[in-house]
């Protein structure tokens, strides 16, 4: 009996290009918008009290930079999950992942592994633009995600006999 293929199951948004990089050119016109408007006030003041504001808002640009780095397109079937990147796609087997949680209110979540892979031992990835209004569907899907990893750590895996191990 051949076991059926299940079909791959797409856990990012379309729109993740857009996330990543229009909210990133987004936040730097307004930074430096607030920027250009503080450096005029510092030369009619000639106070550098009013720089606190624009360094606050770029180091906040600089963490979503950092958290924003490891986000990819998730893709996932019964035994692998698929992480697209620029350069190659990455093949992680269901047993590599140890969680899958909402890291924040945005919709973004958080993916930990057993074994590091070339990105580390954690990703993201964001199922919704529009996270909050339709997270049941969204979570819906995660909850398939789970379902299928579990059963992947409970499948027995076959070894041949005369195989060396580790």
């Amino acid at each position: 009996m051949v076991p059926e293929k299940s079909r791959i199951r797409n856990l990012s948004t379309r729109y993740l290009s857009f996330y990543k990089y229009g909210l990133m050119v987004i936040i730097l016109v307004v930074c430096s918008s607030i920027a250009y408007y503080y450096r005029e006030n510092l030369f009619e003041r000639g106070s550098f009290s009013s720089w606190y504001l624009p360094l606050y808002w770029a180091y906040l640009f600089y963490l979503w930079l950092r958290v924003n780095k490891k986000v990819f397109h998730v893709e996932f079937d019964h035994e692998f999950m698929y992480v697209r990147q620029k350069e190659q796609d990455l093949l992680i087997p269901l047993e590599n992942i140890k969680d899958v949680n909402l890291a924040s209110i945005e919709g973004v979540y958080k993916v930990d592994l057993y074994a590091k892979e070339l990105f580390g031992d954690t990703f993201y990835f964001k199922p919704s633009l529009l996270y909050p209004f339709n997270h049941k569907k969204k979570e819906a899907l995660v909850d398939v995600l789970w379902a299928n990893i579990e059963k992947a750590k409970r499948k027995k895996q076959h070894f041949q006999r005369n195989a060396l191990h580790s």
